[in-house]
């Protein structure tokens, strides 16, 4: 740099700086997608962690939604009847969720796992909009409670059940209130321990499950159209035993 005295040594270092600087790795503001085993083996559900609390589209940019698949317990062909675990999981409200005690006299259904050798999944956008009429809706800034009474001899028990004996309910957290809006796009949000971190844009968990995987047909997980709240079922194959 002519009449400045700068040294060759100060101008290389200068040009690396700046290089850096450009190559810094730009934040990725990608919808995330989780996989929740609904089964009492999973172990967000244990009481000495917080797992069981997840925080949605925090740091997504604008019109892209976190979404979770939860999936039934699958087992294979043969296993008794008494030895499987059937569910249906309500959105609740905070009381509800507390007390482990449904009282309204029409609960929203969010999903009903009561056919344990098939693999079966529902799938939630947390969108702040639905394209079905009295579709579930997710406002920024609120939380919504999933819950699941169910007993072992009772499907449609309302009272305790699963909940109460092994902790089965679950926390959703939907960023972000606008005045918190752009503060939460510089930090990243609460993801499970059991959660790995962004890789492609996609955050998976690696929850536990009471039976053997079976084998899928189709990678229907990644091809779902993605409605509020969608259900699929998939045979199981028996050629994976």
């Amino acid at each position: 740099m002519p009449g400045l005295g700068t040294s060759p040594a100060l101008t290389v270092a200068l040009v690396i700086a700046l290089q850096l600087v450009a190559l810094q790795p730009t934040v990725l503001h990608c919808a995330k997608t989780f996989y929740m085993h609904w089964n009492t083996t999973n172990s967000i559900f244990r009481i000495d962690n917080t797992d069981h609390i997840i925080d949605v589209n925090k740091g997504n940019a604008q019109f892209e939604y976190d979404q979770v698949h939860i999936i039934c317990p699958v087992y294979e062909p043969g296993t008794f009847d008494n030895e499987t675990e059937k569910y249906i999981i309500y959105n609740v409200s905070k009381v509800e969720y507390e007390t482990c005690r449904i009282t309204n006299h029409d609960p929203r259904i969010i999903a009903i796992c009561d056919k344990p050798n098939k693999l079966m999944f529902f799938t939630i956008t947390f969108r702040p909009f639905t394209p079905q009429p009295g579709g579930l809706e997710f406002l920024p800034g609120n939380d919504y409670y999933f819950i699941s009474t169910s007993s072992k001899d009772d499907l449609h028990r309302r009272i305790g059940g699963r909940c109460t004996t092994d902790n089965m309910k679950v926390v959703f957290k939907v960023c972000c209130a606008d005045d918190q809006q752009q503060q939460q796009q510089q930090h990243h949000g609460h993801l499970p321990s059991n959660v790995a971190g962004l890789v492609g844009c996609t955050a998976t968990t690696t929850t536990t499950t009471s039976t053997s995987k079976p084998t899928k047909k189709t990678k229907e997980y990644d091809k779902h159209p993605n409605e509020v709240v969608k259900n699929e079922e998939l045979t199981y194959n028996n050629a994976a035993s």
